[in-house]
């Protein structure tokens, strides 16, 4: 009888496994970097007085929640109304800069890059791109732990998710995958890492940074201990700070954002902000809006808790360069009411189950 119950869950993986992917086969050829359009040319201000020059630049994060069928249904078709959302906005003249997009997996997000009219975009590590098994830091009791039954030993089946379009000129691109096994339970079908992009902001001198990622999902939802769980989202912190050591230019100005699968996880938090994190010189935009700064930022949100930054998967963070300030001035919510047309998804007719976020930034500098 055993050996019966498991040939049928080998069958029933296998299945599983051909059909995520084959809902994930036909992808958008990526055009190649650099891309040099431009439909917009940001406005630059002058201070009279301090001889300052500024401008604003939109960034929108939004996880599409493009899971493929079995895993989720209907996603298809929430993804091109996204494309739809994102077109509109374009129409009103009120489209984000730049937008970076996690969880878009499905094939159907070259309706969504087609439809929202941004003329450059580059996505994140594909499912067949490889790092070594693990890192120096991974613990051996974590390594031997791993589960097939709950994805850990089957492979990539899925790429990142991760996806940046621009209304302005793509210098150059460096995507990278976590280290193969460095993931816990389900969350290891998916090749997540991290996605750096350098952009031109006409106008402004240098290029503007962005740094895109998408980290392990919570034990409930992997389907592994919170404990499995949260040393790998430890193992991935680390290797984003690796990354970022190694990728990002001080000299440059930095915005970064995803979903770090951080809600109401204070383990999680601490981890992030302690001495290890190396995030002391980064600006979490929930936490200066509300904290920091509230007068000099537009908070367009309620902020349902005194630590919001710990309501929402879904953060933005910034970082100056040596010549050019970044300061977020206002930051909102998109696409979190119920809709008619959108499919439904946890119970409720939303195109997404997560909101999207939006954050203006003001860039300054002195030429």
């Amino acid at each position: 009888m055993r050996i019966i119950e498991n040939t049928l869950r080998q069958a029933i993986t296998a299945t599983v496994l051909l059909l995520t992917a084959s809902a994930c086969a036909t992808r958008l050829p990526e055009p190649a970097v650099p891309q040099n359009d431009a439909l917009s040319v940001p406005r630059i201000t002058v201070d009279p007085a301090t001889g300052e020059h500024s401008t604003e630049v939109d960034v929108l994060i939004y996880n599409i929640a493009a899971l493929p069928w079995p895993i989720r249904s209907n996603r298809a078709k929430a993804t091109k109304l996204i494309g739809e959302e994102l077109a509109a906005l374009r129409a009103r003249g009120e489209q984000p800069d730049i937008v970076m997009l996690q969880e878009a997996f499905r094939s159907s997000v070259k309706h969504l890059v087609r439809r929202s009219g941004y003329p450059n975009w580059v996505r994140g590590p594909l499912a067949g791109d490889k790092m070594p098994d693990f890192s120096e830091r991974a613990p051996e009791e974590f390594k031997k732990g791993r589960s097939f039954w709950k994805g850990e030993r089957i492979g990539k089946i899925m790429d990142s998710g991760l996806y940046v379009l621009s209304d302005w000129p793509i210098l150059g691109k460096t995507a990278q995958p976590f280290y193969r096994y460095e993931c816990a339970g389900f969350d290891c079908g998916a090749n997540k890492g991290t996605l750096a992009v350098g952009i031109e902001v006409p106008g402004m001198p240098g290029y503007l940074q962005m740094f895109t990622v998408h980290m392990n999902a919570g034990g409930t939802t992997t389907g592994v201990s919170e404990a499995r769980s949260l040393t790998a989202h430890k193992l991935q912190l680390d290797h984003i700070n690796e990354a970022m050591n190694a990728g990002i230019d001080t000299d440059q100005p930095l915005i970064f954002g995803g979903d770090f699968n951080m809600k109401q996880a204070r383990a999680r938090f601490d981890y992030t902000t302690s001495e290890r994190g190396q995030l002391d010189d980064i600006v979490l935009v929930h936490h200066h809006c509300t904290v920091v700064a509230p007068t000099s930022c537009d908070v367009r949100m309620e902020a349902t808790s005194e630590e919001p930054w710990l309501d929402t998967q879904d953060w933005q963070a910034s970082r100056s360069g040596a010549h050019v300030t970044v300061d977020p001035i206002m930051v909102d919510i998109l696409f979190d009411e119920e809709r008619e047309a959108a499919p439904s998804i946890k119970g409720k007719r939303t195109l997404s189950d997560h909101d999207a976020l939006l954050v203006r930034y003001r860039l300054s500098w002195n030429p």
